[in-house]
């Protein structure tokens, strides 16, 4: 699975119904304005190196940077907030 680097979403490559090329590398879209939102920043959403994902260095803290652990953005946030209420919770009744 690839991932929109607009929105974040996973986006089967083979169905390639939004996609462009920048620097030689193809990126892969959810929907139009995800790819109208990148083709008109691409500075902004395309990365300066690609990420190895079979390195040990990818991982980084809460399971890396694609989807695992944490997650980013606002589900990030979500998930740590279900966490410490979890744990104040534990703490209460105990």
């Amino acid at each position: 699975m690839a991932r929109d680097p607009v929105c974040g979403m996973e986006v089967n490559p083979r169905e390639d119904n939004y996609s462009t090329e920048y620097q030689g590398e193809v990126y892969r879209f959810c929907s139009t304005s995800c790819k109208e939102g990148f083709e008109k920043n691409p500075t902004e959403y395309a990365r300066a190196m690609p990420v190895d994902h079979s390195s040990e260095e990818h991982e980084g803290h809460f399971g890396g940077c694609c989807g695992g652990g944490m997650g980013r953005g606002w589900m990030g946030y979500i998930h740590l907030a279900m966490m410490i209420l979890f744990l104040l919770l534990l703490l209460l009744y105990r």
